[in-house]
């Protein structure tokens, strides 16, 4: 695994006796220097795994070594930070089988400011917490001053060293940072601590009848901004009245279904509550109706992806990969860059042509024993039988683009019962750019395996050495309804940010919507122009950007589209300008001369937002923060850091081969998970003086 952020929770864990200490000091350049010799080494022992995160900004990294090493240096450290740091022993199938205690270590501050720390947070409040410089007295303090985003929010007294914010947007991003007043006049800001203000989605609760007098009510996994904010589930039954039957839990984080026996016919409504955690609050889905007491014999198929983890590991990498390479200038490590891009995507491609499910099956245990199952894909009956005593099949269908429809029917048996269809999709390939600017609607048009060759030879990544003078061209003014001509003259005197994409790129509508809401959260900075550089429908495409108030939105079009215009293009847009592939961007300056002109590799509105702001500052010719900007990290990688990190991704790389071909079954552990997982209650003690307690 290379060294980016993780989630330890990957990791099979199982329950240890004794816990050995890990011994941590800070290396003369600022390094942390790890040393866990009384780590147990038993003989499975596969690799150790040294887990640390920043209680700073919460931001967890993990990074894996040989079993053979005792002690180990951490680089991808920020000054000023307070680090919690672990090591576990894992073997084959990552489970757990020793690990030290967690130690915490403090990074030197690069200045006299005070440290600054997220402590705690919840969708109800965040906690800072602060340490004034040791080199500054408490009585040469005159006060603190809370920068949010940017703006001096609150003042605090000097004897203060933590506060709660209480005020924030559920999945908006905050920037914290402190500022130190002294009585000399000096002002010393903390480094800035970012966190995306907690927030929990609500997955939808399905109920299916097993059986006359059986309920099984069952949801996915919650899709949360930060990991731990889900404390328990209970499930909240209704009769038809809106009495309150039955109040289930509530359970741990875990479940994921409740079983409720005995349940007498009738019409009932349930509701599913999420305790958050570190919180009062709790949300509730919306209520829903079932129906109990009808005979019902339908097995219960349910699915997971069995490559889903290995993909999002390979993304991450290509990712990592590309973002070093943009930033070499060493002919050597970029093509050793490119050779590990071309079997990461190999592998990728391995993965993703087909789609791999273990599909998990499920009936009413009270009834006659079942003989066997039907698979049914897309309606069609599959010829191989399922003996009635499987609960898990692995199984294997060709890539296509439309989803499948897979359900199995109960043979033999007179009445055809069957279960419920599930739908399932083949996974999005990897893709970030386009080169297609024919009207294709096939997902084919945008693999970055087919792009990958015209990318590297064809694209100017970065600033222009020599400004270069825009081509004039003629396009569609969706908002305003008119023919102009860009670039235009008399705009105001700011930089301009040109976005080219296609409506047929999944990549170019994704940056469609990280750029519109950078435009919508850096008003009157800069102008933004969106260009669609296909000759579309305009009512679909006033469709799509009808939502985007904060930027022009202009299109590429054809003479037989306006009766009125007087002049239109010889060639389309993107030949024009040369543009190779989208999604595009150019930064036009004052004069509106092409100044930086490339395309963005990131995977979300935060890395979206950096990027940005790395190029506006490159453009303006200011040297960007190291502490504040993840790509300034990448440029100022010597060749050691370089050649680590390559060698890094290709122990990865050899190791995620290595697990593919080996099978290790997790029998007991599966059983723990499924027992968490699934609460089984009955109705036959549930008092029949029915409360009047209504719907939340």
């Amino acid at each position: 695994m290379s060294e980016h952020e993780s989630d330890a929770s990957s990791f099979d864990t199982t329950n240890s006796s004794t816990q050995t200490n890990i011994f941590l000091k800070l290396s003369p350049n600022g390094h942390i220097f790890a040393d866990w010799s009384d780590l147990p080494r038993h003989p499975t022992v596969r690799q150790c795994v040294i887990h640390y995160k920043s209680l700073n900004n919460n931001r967890s990294h993990a990074l894996r070594v040989s079993h053979k090493k005792n002690n180990g240096y951490l680089k991808k450290i920020e000054t000023g930070h307070r680090y919690e740091v672990h090591v576990c022993a894992v073997d084959n199938s990552n489970k757990i089988l020793a690990s030290t205690q967690r130690a915490q270590i403090q990074t030197i501050a690069c200045n006299e400011a005070p440290r600054l720390r997220v402590t705690k947070s919840s969708p109800d409040s965040i906690w800072l917490e602060w340490e004034k410089p040791d080199e500054v007295k408490l009585s040469d303090i005159t006060t603190y001053k809370i920068k949010i985003n940017g703006l001096t929010q609150i003042c605090v007294p000097p004897t203060e060293n933590r506060y709660v914010i209480n005020d924030g947007k559920s999945g908006e991003r905050y920037i914290f940072q402190i500022e130190m007043i002294r009585s000399d006049g000096k002002k010393n800001s903390s480094i800035p601590v970012s966190i995306n203000w907690p927030c929990v989605t609500i997955p939808k609760c399905h109920a299916i009848v097993n059986g006359s007098d059986e309920l099984i009510f069952c949801w996915g996994d919650s899709i949360s901004i930060n990991d731990g904010n889900i404390e328990s589930y209970t499930l909240h039954l209704y009769d038809s009245k809106e009495n309150l039957l039955s109040k289930c839990g509530p359970y741990s984080p875990e479940c994921r279904q409740i079983w409720i026996k005995d349940v007498a016919k009738g019409v009932y409504n349930y509701i599913l509550e999420i305790k958050l955690a570190n919180s009062n609050k709790s949300i509730y889905s919306i209520p829903m109706k079932i129906e109990c007491g009808r005979e019902s014999r339908l097995p219960i198929l349910t699915y997971n992806y069995t490559d889903s983890s290995n993909e999002k590991q390979l993304v991450n990498m290509i990712y990592h990969l590309i973002n070093i390479r943009d930033n070499m200038k060493s002919k050597r490590f970029v093509d050793k860059c490119d050779n590990q891009l071309q079997q990461i995507l190999s592998i990728l491609t391995h993965l993703t042509d087909s789609i791999r499910l273990n599909l998990m099956i499920e009936s009413n245990s009270n009834k006659s024993a079942l003989k066997t199952y039907q698979l049914i894909i897309d309606n069609q009956e599959c010829n191989k039988p399922i003996p009635g005593s499987v609960k898990e099949y692995p199984l294997e269908l060709p890539r296509r683009d439309r989803p499948y429809e897979i359900a199995i029917s109960v043979t033999p048996d007179f009445d055809g019962i069957k279960s419920k269809k599930i739908v399932v999709e083949a996974s999005g390939q990897l893709s970030f750019f386009c080169m297609h600017f024919d009207q294709r609607q096939s997902a084919e048009s945008c693999f970055y395996v087919d792009t990958l060759p015209r990318e590297k030879q064809s694209i100017h990544q970065g600033l222009l050495k020599t400004p270069q003078i825009m081509n004039n061209i003629e396009v569609y003014d969706i908002n305003e309804n008119k023919i102009i001509r860009l670039p235009s003259e008399g705009r105001a005197r700011r930089l301009s940010i040109l976005f080219f994409y296609i409506n047929q790129c999944i990549p170019s509508m994704n940056h469609l919507e990280y750029f519109s809401n950078y435009a919508s959260n850096n008003r009157a900075q800069y102008n933004y122009l969106s260009i669609n550089c296909t000759q579309m429908d305009i009512d679909d495409l006033k469709e799509t950007t009808k939502d985007l108030t904060d930027i022009q939105c202009y299109t590429d079009f054809s003479s037989e589209d306006f009766e009125y215009e007087e002049k239109h293009n010889d060639k389309p847009i993107h030949e024009i300008l040369e543009i190779d592939g989208v999604p595009m961007y150019f930064i036009l300056d004052f004069s509106n001369r092409i100044v930086w002109k490339g395309r963005l590799c990131i995977q979300d509105q935060s890395e979206y937002d950096s990027t940005m702001n790395h190029i506006i500052t490159e453009v303006n010719q200011i040297k960007c923060s190291p502490d504040k900007c993840k790509l300034c990290q990448y440029c100022s990688m010597d060749e050691n850091r370089i050649k680590s990190e390559l060698n890094t991704i290709d122990r990865d790389l050899q190791y995620l081969l290595q697990q593919r071909f080996s099978q290790s079954a997790k029998k007991q552990q599966d059983g723990e998970k499924q027992n968490k997982k699934r609460q089984i209650v009955s109705m036959k003690n549930i008092s029949n003086n029915k409360k009047d307690n209504r719907y939340h």
